[in-house]
């Protein structure tokens, strides 16, 4: 699969998220010494607290694979069978990511899972972060690790709130035109970074939207995440049909890699937050 369907599963499945409950399972009893990560950003935040020896098995998603650690199936498709016969101590899921993953076969078996909820923000992304720190014996590392995150997150804040805030459409897909809008984690991001999202799209997180909405927005930047040709064809298209919108005038037309934004860690967070304030300062330092 293509980094940008990944990016668009991912953003699907987060959506999905909010009509599931957020109860997680019990948590594993006793010493944690293996797990199964049926979330990539649980497993970047296993690897980013120093306990990458502790995965043995994770999707074919992920980014952590080899050097003894197991493709236990697909994130929608997990292979029950291979996590059962990895003898896992835990195996962590997500609210975003376990949507379709038929978890309780898992439990049927008598292996433990853990779900973590979802991730709404910075603060539920450091709540989950400290949560799984914990159940691996790392409060300390993981306090000591978002205590870092968030004074950089605060210095980036402090600086976009003393600067105006440029609208900001976010392309999610280009055919056919989808956005972030304000209620998404994508709009989060974009605030946390100095920008207002275009969209306030009452209460939806990733509505569709026309190319005359965009035109009459007129935004001060355009960023797609969408990559390939029909990034490229949009980006023509306003470059040759509508010159006089704002973006496109001060020549801020932006495409990033699929895979900026779609993990739920504090660093991919703050990572996100920073490469988007770049881009607003960049916007800024020309005008």
């Amino acid at each position: 699969m293509t980094r940008s369907r990944f990016a668009a599963l991912l953003a699907a499945l987060a959506l999905l998220a909010a009509c599931v409950p957020e109860k997680p399972a019990p948590g594993p009893a006793g010493r944690i010494n293996r797990v199964v990560s049926l979330s990539p950003s649980i497993s970047r935040q296993i690897v980013d607290l120093g306990a990458k020896r502790l995965l043995v098995g994770v999707t074919s998603y992920d980014d952590i694979r080899g050097g003894g650690i197991d493709v236990v199936g697909t994130l929608v498709q997990p292979n029950f069978e291979r996590i059962i016969m990895l003898k896992p101590d835990v195996v962590f899921h997500s609210a975003e990511d376990g949507l379709v993953q038929n978890i309780d076969r898992i439990s049927g078996a008598g292996v433990a899972s853990y779900r973590f909820g979802r991730n709404r923000n910075f603060d539920d992304i450091c709540d989950n972060y400290l949560e799984l720190a914990s159940l691996l014996g790392l409060g300390r590392e993981g306090r000591r690790k978002i205590a870092g995150y968030r004074d950089r997150l605060g210095r980036v804040r402090q600086t976009a709130g003393a600067a105006e805030r440029p609208i900001v459409v976010f392309l999610v897909a280009c055919r056919p035109l989808i956005v972030a809008s304000a209620h998404s984690f994508i709009g989060r991001i974009i605030h946390d970074a100095g920008g207002r999202p275009a969209y306030d799209d009452g209460g939806r997180a990733h509505p569709p939207v026309s190319i005359e909405s965009v035109i009459e927005t007129d935004p001060d930047v355009i960023i797609a995440m969408t990559g390939g040709d029909d990034t490229r064809e949009f980006f023509s298209m306003l470059s040759r049909d509508f010159r006089r919108l704002k973006a496109v005038a001060g020549g801020r037309l932006y495409d990033i890699p699929p895979d900026t934004i779609p993990y739920y860690t504090p660093a991919d967070y703050l990572a996100s937050v920073e490469r988007i304030s770049g881009i607003l300062e960049e916007r800024a330092t020309a005008r």
